[in-house]
């Protein structure tokens, strides 16, 4: 399984997928919601409200123009879009709905939202609520006791998990273990337990546990899209590529702003010989952040795993005008010119990597190569050696056999 696979790799009745216009023009909703992710709610409002125009009244592009409109400080406009949110999904935009009325300076309808929100599948954590900057002030109204004291929002068992995701991120990995395992014995929100713990495996590198445990928690709720990226992961490195893409085709269509589940996508299609099917993964990916230079990287790596060299330099030249302090960019170039045969380029491209990352015993194993192909015997020796030296074993057959070494 080749390292860049992993560049790849981070509900309710599925939307239909948001596919580009037949112009290629940027859809308003990705591009929306792309614009959020970069933090830009100006330009996400603009794409936004283009979309609300075709798809009028739907409940996710309100939701998130309220959102933006928030960020912005459009108080009224933020209250407005969430108000039309809850006429049609009640409770999906109650906790913003509570802090814009905050905003708005109305605590006791900000204290009735939160009461809504409390009883919506949509609640977020206790934690979340209290640590608020809005919802904190509330505190010192009359009405935030009396809704505390009407009654448990939340069980032992929310609270319990909460401990357990603590407890993880402190680093106390078995103690979250043993909560988790006794909140599942109490049939406690099995798919998102069962998906930590399987998070937990994958770190104590017990894959077989993982793997048991993610499919559980997909079994458990196959809208647990966590768990189904995270499942894809591993089919793919199990060599169950079609499975992968499957399982990645559905989150994109129940969450099409899963911009993540593109890349992953992508680099599942390429393994299954996909190639137009990856790199229209790719593009589409790059169309809503054509600044990222890890995709545009591996996008070049797509193309130079199917043969297609001249496309995977034009993206390697691409990735690298970005971002001229990444090794691995100029060791995939490297390789590239390699494989064309323009072993002058290669090496060096191979040299500026090593220059950013002098311990990359991979790099200095190509570079060996590389020198042995312009007949440089002592250059190579010593590379080889470097290589050996860092971790690449494979490096020893090449010195035993060309370096007099034994």
């Amino acid at each position: 399984m080749d390292k860049w696979l992993f560049l790849a790799a981070a509900l309710f009745l599925a939307p239909p997928l948001w596919a580009a216009p037949a112009d290629d023009q940027p859809d308003p909703y990705l591009a929306g919601r792309a614009c959020m992710v970069k933090d830009q709610y100006d330009s996400a409002l603009h794409f936004l409200e283009k979309a609300l125009e075709q798809r009028p009244g739907d409940a996710d592009i309100l939701y998130h123009l309220g959102i933006c409109h928030f960020h912005q400080g459009h108080y009224p406009a933020a209250h407005d879009a969430f108000i039309e949110v809850e006429r049609r999904r009640q409770g999906m935009a109650s906790f913003y709905l509570a802090k814009t009325e905050i905003k708005l300076n109305r605590p006791a309808l900000a204290l009735r939202s939160l009461r809504d929100h409390l009883e919506s599948r949509y609640r977020v954590s206790e934690k979340q609520i209290l640590l608020d900057e809005d919802l904190s002030r509330l505190e010192q109204t009359e009405g935030w006791q009396a809704l505390w004291n009407e009654k448990e929002w939340y069980g032992s068992g929310e609270r319990d998990f909460r401990e357990a995701l603590f407890l993880k991120e402190r680093g106390s990995v078995l103690d979250a273990l043993n909560m988790l395992n006794a909140l599942d014995e109490q049939g406690y929100e099995k798919s998102r337990v069962r998906y930590e713990k399987a998070l937990i495996y994958a770190g104590l590198g017990n894959g077989k546990a993982a793997r048991s445990e993610i499919r559980s928690a997909i079994k458990s709720d196959v809208r647990n899209l966590d768990a189904v990226q995270l499942l894809a992961r591993y089919q793919v490195e199990d060599g169950d590529y079609e499975e992968a893409v499957t399982g990645l085709s559905r989150v994109i269509r129940q969450d099409p702003a899963r911009f993540d589940a593109y890349l992953q996508r992508g680099g599942a299609r390429s393994l299954n010989g996909d190639l137009d099917g990856a790199l229209e993964d790719l593009d589409l990916y790059l169309r809503y952040f054509p600044l990222d230079d890890q995709a545009v990287y591996l996008k070049g790596m797509i193309q130079f795993d199917h043969g297609k060299y001249l496309d995977a330099i034009q993206s390697f030249n691409k990735a690298l005008q970005m971002n001229s302090g990444e090794a691995a960019y100029y060791f995939a170039r490297g390789r590239t010119y390699a494989a064309t045969g323009t072993t002058r380029y290669a090496e060096n491209d191979m040299a500026m990597a090593l220059d950013l990352d002098p311990a990359n015993g991979q790099i200095w194993f190509e570079k060996g190569k590389l020198a042995e192909k312009l007949g440089r015997r002592k250059d190579a020796c010593h590379c080889f050696e470097r290589a050996f030296r860092y971790g690449v074993f494979e490096a020893k057959e090449y010195l035993d056999k060309n370096c007099g070494r034994r």
